[in-house]
C-alpha cells in the first residue's frame, strides 16, 4: 500500500503559490519590524488581518497604510489551495520563532499531523466526527493538517494562554476557510462537553513535581464524548513523571489507553517522543484485551513505514466491529 500521507504531495499545490503568499506577509511582517519594531509573527498576524478583515490593529503612519494595500492588491485575485496557504504561513512560523528565539518544536511537524490525520480517518470511518479540540492550540499547525487532510467539514477548537498565539491560530483557520473558535485562557479552566475528538502536542514541561500533561488530559477528558479518541503526543518517560500513578487511577476511571506509538527519533532526536491514544468510555464501549502497540519506522524509509503502515490497518480492520 502507497502512503496515503503522500496525498499532500500532489500537482494541486503549485509553489509559485506558496512563494507569492509567503511574500505578501514577509514583506508587511519585515517592514513593521523595521519602522515600528513589531515581532515577526506580529507583521504575519497583521498581515492576516488585513487580507481577512480588510484592517489593520497597529497605528501606523497613512503611507504605510497605503504600502501595505498595494501589498494585498498583488495577491486579492489569487486563489490558493488551503494546503498552499499552510505551508507558507509554515515557513512563516518557523521565521517567527527563530526570530523570537523561540524553539521550533513547538510547532508539531507536518508529517506527524498526517500521520494522526490517518489514524483518525482510519478510527472515525464509522463515528460522526464534526468537532476536533486541541486544548493547548498554539498556532494550529497540528490541528489545521490533519482537517485539510481528512477533507471535512469540521469546526476546531483551541485554547491557549498565549494571545498572540490565540490570535494567529484564529486567523489561520479563517484563511483556510476552516470554521474555528479559539479561546484565550489557561487550559484546566476552559471547559466544554460534546467534542468527537481531542488532539495535542505536550510542550516541554520542567516542574517535576507538577507535570501538567497529566492534568490536562485528566481535564479535557471530561469534555469528549463517549467513545471518542483523545491523540497526545508526549514525551517517552511520561509515564515515569512524579504523580504517574494517581493519573493512572483517574484516566481508568473514565477511559481505556487504546494505543501508544512509539515516534521514530530522527523526529525529535533531543527529546524522543510517542503518540497516546486514550479511548473514553462509554455506554457500548468495552475495553480491547490488547492496545495498539507500535514502533513507527522514520518517515523516510518508505518500506518500512509502509510495512507498519499495513500492519495497523489489519489491527483496525480485524476490530472493526468493537471500535463503533
Amino acid at each position: 500500500m502507497v502512503l496515503a500521507l503522500y496525498y499532500f504531495c500532489g500537482d494541486f499545490m503549485d509553489k509559485k503559490n506558496i512563494e507569492i503568499f509567503y511574500d505578501y506577509f514577509d514583506f508587511i511582517s519585515n517592514h513593521l519590524y523595521h519602522e515600528y519594531q513589531k515581532t515577526y509573527l506580529e507583521g504575519m498576524n497583521e498581515a492576516f488581518s488585513l487580507l481577512l478583515d480588510d484592517k489593520t490593529e497597529g497605528d501606523y503612519r497613512e503611507e504605510d497604510i497605503l504600502l501595505l494595500r498595494e501589498q494585498k492588491e498583488k495577491i486579492i485575485d489569487i486563489e490558493f489551495h488551503p494546503e498552499e496557504v499552510r505551508k507558507s504561513v509554515q515557513l512563516g512560523l518557523l521565521k517567527g520563532y527563530k526570530h523570537a528565539y523561540l524553539s521550533n518544536a513547538q510547532i508539531t511537524p507536518d508529517t506527524l499531523g498526517l500521520f494522526m490525520g490517518y489514524l483518525i480517518k482510519k478510527l472515525y470511518n464509522k463515528r460522526p466526527l464534526e468537532s476536533i479540540l486541541d486544548p493547548l492550540v498554539g498556532t494550529g499547525n497540528l490541528g489545521y493538517s490533519i482537517i485539510n487532510y481528512l477533507e471535512k467539514d469540521i469546526k476546531f477548537y483551541g485554547v491557549d494562554d498565549d494571545h498572540l498565539k490565540c490570535s494567529l491560530s484564529r486567523n489561520i483557520g479563517d484563511l483556510l476557510n476552516i470554521e474555528n473558535e479559539m479561546f484565550y485562557q489557561d487550559t484546566v479552566s476552559y471547559y466544554d462537553q460534546g467534542f468527537d475528538c481531542i488532539v495535542t502536542d505536550m510542550p516541554l514541561f520542567t516542574d517535576p513535581d507538577d507535570y501538567l500533561p497529566y492534568k490536562v488530559i485528566n481535564h479535557h477528558l471530561d469534555g469528549l464524548k463517549e467513545g471518542g479518541y483523545f491523540f497526545s503526543i508526549i514525551d517517552n518517560d511520561f509515564f515515569e513523571k512524579s504523580g504517574s500513578e494517581v493519573f493512572k487511577k483517574e484516566i481508568d476511571s473514565k477511559g481505556h489507553i487504546f494505543g501508544l506509538i512509539k515516534l521514530s527519533e530522527t523526529l525529535f532526536k533531543a527529546t524522543p517522543k510517542s503518540i497516546l491514544i486514550i479511548r473514553k468510555k462509554g455506554v457500548n464501549v468495552e475495553p480491547l484485551k490488547d492496545f495498539l502497540l507500535v514502533d513507527l519506522p522514520s518517515f523516510t524509509d518508505v518500506h518500512n513505514f509502509n510495512n507498519t503502515l499495513n500492519q495497523i490497518e489489519k489491527w483496525i480492520d480485524t476490530r472493526e466491529d468493537e471500535l463503533i
